[in-house]
């Protein structure tokens, strides 16, 4: 029990993470008027909320699927917004 509740908060802490991240894309968008794509960060932190398809009857391996791909979506989004905000090649 225990496990599976500090399993649900951890994917929960990451969704936050990743809206987080998005914001910094939001705000160095605005700034400086350079396209970060931010708004595909929503994307993937629905995707890493996938937890919430537990209460809902699905498969535990799509589930993980599902947020997996969250994880991966987000991290190339990350990669981009770092290279985007250091000019990096």
């Amino acid at each position: 029990m225990v496990t599976q509740v500090l399993h649900f908060y951890s994917w929960i802490l990451i969704s936050l993470l990743i809206i987080i991240t998005g914001a910094i894309g939001y705000f160095y968008q605005k700034k400086f008027n350079i396209k970060t794509n931010y708004y595909l960060f929503i994307i993937a932190a629905v995707l890493t909320s996938g937890e919430f398809l537990h209460f809902v009857a699905m498969d535990y391996v799509w589930i993980e699927f599902i947020q997996m791909a969250g994880v991966l979506l987000a991290s190339i989004l990350t990669l981009k917004l770092y290279n985007a905000m250091t000019g990096a090649v």
